[in-house]
């Protein structure tokens, strides 16, 4: 198709089917193709030749003029003639609904308003740059009914880990529609309050943390060519109340000393640092685990329950571990921890990223455990993200809303200029009960509220991109999410676990 003929395109009805006066005021725009779009480019991609749109045009209209350009959709979707041959329209390919971002915002106005907001002046073509966006979660399968609410749950290597109100531990893999229950062990007494996983890659096993409301804390060793999860470390000495919120790192075979780190918070505000010990630790019970910072170690050994030998295997040594910080880090419960990193490559964290209900958010220095920023904010943080390339953190607040804190720092324990808090629109009717990040796109991430929903956000607009029913029957609390690969998870005071392709 020549420019002229991209030129001369002038659509007559807009996204809502409004007939367009053909008279009205114009404004030259160029389409680039969003440099996110990494595959099929050449399929996408326009010619930059700014061409004249309707002022008042909204996105579903722009997103059908760019479809036209590319020769895409049915026939009927356009105004050609009849004489276009049957063989000619079986070869086009189908439309796509396409987002549009005017200076780093998605477009959701009127062009004409949106560029008025941003300040922009339409004497000069403005640039639209264009990306298919992204569908509405669609909902392909869910677990049977469990015996009681699902609290926590955390998705890693493709296995999904819940942590349910009767301190049950389960593991969830798809079969067919439906969500098959896996491993299942009693891990603690109380509900399971906070989850975190991490798979180690020197020994193919899978360590689980969990945290409850019966003050324990404890790890649980997944075994993947044999299927089988057992009690790995009980952790001791750190807290003295409900175990809040919990976050594993390292372990990786890239870089640093490859040992595995985890952090706790508590309801008192109570913020504990332990090694995790490693795979070989239960044959070297002498062997400390991060050296001189190392907290003191034991290790008990389990029973077999078919005899009444003792076995030495990982399977059966339970070490016992004692802290190697402890501090008061904030008033109140701890309800969010996150690792930061110096670089997207680095295995090995350098900042532990804290929210509470004390309404604070604080950055800690790892090597030294300084906190080096605090952020008071306006409302008790309920749940916490941090974005997956940078020290960017959304948080959840029993005030329906979700703010964004950009909290990176210049790296000599001081704040760098660009700390700031921004609050995207309030959409939840209830509390906001857990939030987390896309781990492959850093604009997109995921809320649960009590309400029942399940959002899906991109923080370029203040608005969700999309809402779906998360619970089976009105008054059921959606209360935990996890992404997947291409997929979502949520659950809740509905007993049942759902999944939602993205």
């Amino acid at each position: 198709m020549s420019s002229s003929d991209e030129m001369s395109i002038d659509p007559t009805q807009d996204d809502d089917g409004i007939i367009i006066d053909k008279q009205q005021t114009k404004i030259r725009v160029s389409f680039l193709l969003s440099p996110s779009v990494r595959h099929n480019r050449h399929q996408l991609e326009l010619p930059s030749e700014p061409m004249a749109v309707p002022s008042n045009i909204r996105k579903r209209g722009l997103s059908a003029i760019v479809n036209h350009l590319l020769d895409r959709g049915d026939k009927d979707d356009d105004n050609d003639d009849d004489s276009a041959s049957d063989d000619d329209d079986n070869e086009r390919l189908p439309s796509i609904p396409f987002d549009f971002l005017l200076n780093d915002k998605l477009l959701r106005l009127p062009l004409d308003s949106a560029a008025r907001n941003l300040g922009l002046s339409t004497e000069h073509a403005l640039e639209l740059h264009y990306f298919p966006a992204r569908l509405p979660p669609k909902k392909e399968g869910q677990s049977e009914q469990l015996p009681d609410w699902i609290m926590v749950m955390e998705y890693n290597n493709g296995r999904l880990w819940s942590g349910g109100a009767d301190g049950v531990i389960r593991t969830f893999e798809q079969e067919g529609e439906e969500l098959k229950s896996g491993c299942v062990i009693s891990a603690h007494t109380g509900p399971i309050k906070c989850v975190s996983s991490l798979t180690d890659a020197t020994s193919d096993l899978t360590y689980v943390a969990t945290g409850s409301m019966d003050q324990t804390l404890v790890t649980h060793a997944y075994n993947s060519k044999k299927g089988e999860l057992s009690l790995h470390a009980v952790y001791s000495g750190g807290h003295g109340n409900s175990i809040s919120s919990v976050a594993l790192a390292g372990g990786g075979s890239g870089g640093g000393d490859g040992k595995q780190i985890m952090a706790s918070g508590d309801w008192d505000g109570g913020l504990a640092i332990w090694n995790v010990p490693g795979s070989s630790s239960s044959s070297s019970n002498n062997d400390n685990v991060g050296g001189d910072a190392n907290g003191k170690k034991s290790s008990k050994k389990r029973k077999d329950n078919n005899s009444n030998s003792t076995s030495s295997s990982t399977e059966g040594t339970i070490q016992e571990v004692q802290p190697i910080q402890s501090v008061r880090a904030h008033s109140s419960n701890i309800s969010g921890l996150a690792w930061g990193y110096n670089s997207t490559s680095s295995s090995q964290p350098s900042t532990l990223l804290t929210g509470s209900w004390d309404h604070g958010l604080k950055v800690y220095d790892v090597s030294r455990m300084d906190c080096i920023l605090a952020l008071n904010g306006s409302r008790v943080v309920t749940s916490l993200s941090r974005c997956s390339n940078s020290d960017v953190v959304a948080t959840g607040s029993p005030d329906c809303t979700v703010r964004l804190w950009d909290m990176r720092t210049n790296g000599e324990g001081g704040s760098g200029s660009q700390i700031a808090d921004k609050t995207l629109r309030q959409s939840h009717k209830s509390w906001v009960s857990a939030i987390q990040w896309s781990p492959t796109d850093p604009f997109v991430l995921a809320t649960t509220s009590h309400d029942g929903t399940l959002k899906v956000w991109d923080i370029r607009s203040s608005l969700p991109l999309h809402t779906v029913k998360a619970t089976a029957n009105k008054g059921d609390k959606s209360l935990c999410l996890a992404f997947g690969d291409g997929f979502i998870y949520s659950g809740g005071s509905d007993c049942v676990v759902k999944k939602f392709a993205l």
